[in-house]
């Protein structure tokens, strides 16, 4: 099987008034296409934006469905790839035919008009040249009237010459009832299929999958290739169970570290493609028997029998974690785990948990230290952010068996400290500055046991740069005389309006005898989120969902665009007035005008990066540095800005000390609801 350059996917979840609120249709649609555009499963391209892959509404038009599907179509034949169509919701056939209709928010089962015919939907997409390929997964009651007739396709303007899968929830005649389809093959790519080989495709194989977990739904399919030309199989996905350190005990770093001790201890010793836990085990018996005829290295059998060990004990770990964590792990908690407990991002693995575990015992192994401390760590970051009752019990159990059980409380007791220093952070606004520099600040501290957050007003002695850092120095020394010992302010959000966050770097303040950022954790906000204006509440509200829907994908959301987009000044703005820019933007170099572009960008997009003006950012490199930084993001940013002070940053290539941002997260959202209710001055007086 072979890598297409790209592989293109479009998600639509409609809702039908006339038909009743389907309860689980966005969960279905959100869940499918994160499966499918996870690299090592589905391989699909996500996309954000107007244009995006995942398209899910109670209010949707056909033609809101027919332009989506088009765009797909366009971008599918562009890069002449795959195309994987997913349509869920509610259907129906008229009366007399087979031919399925998808409903939207106005259709009804008296008019076919008000919905799309489907057989027509995808015939018209397979047909179009350039595409390799469509795949369909229709989730509907009457699903099996999608597939296009045989005839059809073969009197195209490709002749044929195409290929399509289809695989639907019902029979033509039969209703489909709680997206059981969807759910029942997230979970099949999920957990992969046995049998399949390297690819998941949609034939008998998984249709009898699905058929023994679908209760009361005929699960069908329809195949059409008829095309010679063809260099891959029509995949709907990658088969975890049989890829390479991918679905067994074993994840990529214990493989690495596993051959190379191997190779070197025995040339021609080779391991199986897929590790189970009983191989593992055959093979540290194996490793600690040993043989009188060996005559390698003696260090390299050591090497084999300590990583090995040290790959059971972690498949014993991962274990443990399943059945301890079952009620509350999830890939959110894991990464904020490992982020918690101080491991890289190159940690995270295709399987979170294994790799974590896996890195933490192999890779951040010290010398001076015990084996098991950073697993320890990671275990401890999972025990606190779980909050579930008997984990941390449970979990220290393992601990005192490894003999780490110090490091377990010592990191409990650290993360603890630092969950109420997160809580805790002062706000410094500077939303006065309609010009240029304000002559007062507003400091707002949060999360310091107060009812509300207590606010004071300060003077700026001067209204230029010098006179704000020296008030936003006042602000912090009557922040922390509030405090009681030992509690410690780390973070500080400071608010600006968009000309001075063109050109200011707030972290670079001088605040008494350092810089602001020097023992700050400092996030840039944009001060116009706090405006009482009549349109805060749907801004802000707009934000939160789409912070939601980046969660819930589970990838990188950021929609970059470049000198073209941004001067074509009138698609930019009915591309922010459509959603299309409503995640997060990157800026792919520094524009001249940037105090203009934020001012268009910042009330649509809740987080905007773009890189300092002396930056060479080079052919990507941006946005790979935010590729690979994202999940630390935007603390991360306090580290790699204090870097760049440095004189061992001098000569250096472009780093994430780089990238500027404006982050709006939900923490910040929730402070700024009292303005969206026109209550700053009240809150100001009950303060």
């Amino acid at each position: 099987m072979t890598d297409q350059p790209r592989r293109h996917l479009l998600v639509v979840g409609a809702q039908c008034t006339a038909m009743g609120t389907l309860a689980r249709l966005e969960e279905a649609a959100e869940r499918l296409h994160a499966v499918l555009t996870d690299p090592v499963r589905g391989g699909c391209a996500a996309r954000l934006g107007d244009n995006g892959s995942l398209l899910v509404s109670a209010t949707l038009e056909p033609d809101d469905v027919r332009k989506a599907v088009h765009e797909a179509v366009h971008r599918a034949k562009a890069d002449g790839a795959v195309l994987v169509v997913a349509l869920l919701g509610h259907g129906f056939t008229p009366p007399q035919q087979t031919d399925l209709y998808f409903m939207v928010a106005g259709s009804t089962t008296t008019s076919i008009k008000s919905a799309l015919n489907v057989r027509q939907l995808l015939a018209d997409a397979v047909d179009e040249p350039g595409v390799e390929g469509v795949i369909a997964l229709i989730d509907t009651c009457h699903a099996a009237g999608a597939a296009p007739d045989a005839g059809v396709l073969a009197g195209g303007v490709r002749a044929g010459r195409t290929r399509l899968s289809v695989l639907t929830a019902s029979a033509s005649d039969q209703a489909a009832r709680g997206m059981r389809l969807t759910f029942a093959l997230i979970d099949v790519l999920r957990e992969g299929l046995n049998g399949a080989g390297t690819a998941v495709y949609a034939d008998t194989r998984l249709t009898e999958e699905l058929r023994g977990r679908i209760v009361g739904q005929v699960v069908g399919r329809f195949e059409y290739d008829n095309d010679p030309f063809a260099l891959d199989g029509l995949w709907l996905a990658r088969n975890v169970l049989s890829a390479p350190g991918v679905g067994g005990v074993v994840g990529p770093v214990g493989r690495q570290d596993l051959e190379e001790a191997v190779s070197m201890w025995r040339a021609n010793m080779r391991l199986p493609v897929r590790l189970t836990r009983d191989e593992l085990d055959e093979l540290h018996v194996f490793a600690q028997q040993g043989r009188i005829e060996d005559t390698t290295d003696s260090g390299w059998h050591e090497r084999v029998i300590d990583v090995v060990g040290t790959l059971v004990e972690c498949a014993r770990t991962v274990t443990i974690l399943n059945t301890v964590l079952a009620e509350v792990v999830t890939s959110d908690l894991l990464r904020e785990a490992r982020r918690l407990s101080g491991l890289p991002h190159e940690a995270e693995g295709p399987e979170l948990l294994r790799d974590l575990v896996e890195f933490a015992a192999l890779r951040a192994r010290s010398l001076n230290a015990p084996q098991w401390k950073a697993p320890a760590r990671l275990l401890a970051a999972l025990a606190h952010l779980s909050e579930a009752e008997g984990v941390t019990q449970r979990l220290r159990a393992w601990a005192q068996e490894r003999g780490v059980v110090t490091t377990f409380n010592d990191a409990l007791t650290e993360f603890s400290r630092r969950s109420r220093q997160g809580s805790l952070r002062l706000v410094l606004s500077l939303a006065g500055a309609l010009t240029d520099w304000p002559e007062e600040i507003d400091a707002w501290l949060v999360g310091s046991g107060e009812k509300l957050p207590v606010h004071q007003r300060f003077r700026c002695g001067s209204a230029d740069r010098l006179g704000v850092a020296a008030a936003m120095g006042t602000a912090l020394t009557w922040a922390r005389g509030r405090l009681p010992d030992p509690e410690e302010l780390v973070n500080v959000d400071v608010a600006a309006p968009a000309h001075l966050l063109a050109r200011w770097r707030p972290e670079e303040a001088k605040v008494g005898r350092h810089l602001l950022g020097a023992h700050n954790t400092v996030v840039v906000r944009w001060s116009g989120r706090m405006d009482p204006a009549e349109e805060n509440a749907e801004m802000n509200d707009a934000a939160r969902k789409a912070l939601r829907v980046m969660e819930a994908r589970g990838v990188v959301p950021v929609e970059w665009i470049d000198a073209t987009v941004l001067g074509d000044r009138h698609g930019l703005e009915q591309s922010l007035m459509t959603g299309r820019y409503d995640t997060a933007v990157g800026i792919d170099h520094h524009p001249e005008t940037l105090q203009d572009v934020l001012e268009d960008l910042l009330p649509y997009a809740p987080i905007i990066l773009w890189p300092r003006p002396e930056a060479r950012p080079g052919d990507g490199a941006l946005r790979t540095l935010v590729q690979q930084h994202w999940h630390s993001l935007p603390a991360g940013f306090t580290p790699a800005y204090k870097q760049r002070w440095y004189p061992e940053h001098e000569g250096c290539g472009t780093c994430l000390g780089d990238v500027r941002a404006v982050w709006h997260d939900e923490p910040w959202l929730e402070f700024c609801r009292p303005f969206e209710n026109r209550v700053v001055v009240g809150l100001e007086e009950e303060l």
